[in-house]
């Protein structure tokens, strides 16, 4: 074998060029390999040394393929599909600037071989998606995660979009919370927090914080704060409060007006299947679930003809309260 490199890179590259070049559709023989070797790393080999190092690579764990119809790598990380995820979660998510996304989708092409970036191209435009301009989003996360992990508070601005589509600060000085969880919702991650001097719990847009430090105060113990006597479940967060407000979840009960049968639909993708659904004489539906009443509020006003609250009645007051201001908005009188 003859070539520039160290000769115990030989094996590397061969993986490399199956990781590249090869799947179950793109079967590769061994003088395929060989060229691509020359072409690539400028490698010079025979077949034997080859056909040897595959069966060091097999032998290592690598699901890699050899039958008469050639060679292949069987299995990567990631298969096209979770890909394909992964990518247009990153391109559809706001927070994440334009060079971060190129980065990102870069890499994650790259972990499909040739052949998935010819299929990527027509997804990976990111000029056509809207994006924020603030880079420190992941060295945000990151520093969160150190937090919560340490169990130390932060302290941070919170900002807020003025008329002129720029980020301001809400007060001058920082705020201070003891973090506790991080999590996705409605494609943002939100805070699990509580504020220094307050008793409950708060969720803060992790995209609207800046300025982000790490303080030496020990977080306040979750079991302290109210409604958190038994911690932080993220699955219950995720189907009790549709919208992140923090007030205690409570029994709600509405059912479907107009014969609305599509609600049912709306409701489980809304809530999950924790949802208890009786259907009624009439041919409507009644729902009845834990969640935010603040929450619920703005939910219900979004199918305002097609749903009616039943209990509890300080949200069917309020939701009264809420058309009848919404009606003078609407009202034809000057």
């Amino acid at each position: 074998m003859e070539t520039f490199e160290p000769k115990k890179l030989f094996i590397l590259r061969i993986l490399q060029v199956l990781f590249e070049f090869s799947d179950c559709d793109h079967k590769l023989r061994q003088g395929d390999i060989i060229s691509l070797l020359k072409v690539q790393y400028d490698i010079e080999c025979e077949r034997k040394a080859v056909a040897r190092n595959i069966d060091f690579l097999q032998q290592a764990g690598y699901d890699i393929v050899s039958d008469s119809d050639g060679i292949y790598l069987a299995s990567r990380k990631f298969s096209p599909g979770e890909l394909r995820l992964l990518i247009d979660s990153v391109l559809s998510n706001r927070n994440v600037c334009k060079a971060h996304t190129k980065e990102i989708i870069d890499k994650l092409t790259a972990e499909g071989g040739k052949y998935f970036k010819s299929y990527a191209k027509h997804i990976t435009n990111v000029d056509d998606w809207q994006k924020d301009e603030n880079c420190d989003y992941f060295y945000n996360i990151e520093l969160v995660c150190e937090a919560i992990d340490e169990q130390k508070q932060i302290a941070f601005f919170y900002n807020y979009f003025d008329a002129d589509k720029r980020k301001r600060k809400s007060k001058p000085q920082k705020s201070s919370v003891s973090p506790y969880r991080l999590f996705l919702k409605n494609g943002r991650y939100y805070l699990a927090c509580n504020y220094v001097g307050h008793d409950n719990l708060a969720f803060i847009r992790l995209d609207r914080m800046s300025d982000i430090d790490i303080l030496q105060e020990p977080v306040r113990k979750l079991e302290t704060v109210e409604n958190c006597e038994s911690g932080i479940s993220l699955g219950k967060l995720d189907s009790r409060f549709p919208f992140m407000y923090a007030d205690k979840p409570e029994r709600i009960v509405f059912e479907t007006a107009n014969y609305a049968t599509h609600m049912i639909d709306n409701v489980i993708d809304s809530f999950g299947r924790n949802v208890d659904i009786t259907e009624m004489n009439d041919g409507n539906y009644k729902f009845s679930l834990t969640a935010s009443p603040s929450a619920m509020r703005f939910w219900l006003l979004q199918y305002g003809k097609y749903v009616k609250l039943l209990s509890p009645q300080s949200l069917v007051e309020q939701i009264r309260d809420d058309i009848a201001e919404m009606k003078k908005l609407y009202s034809e009188e000057k």
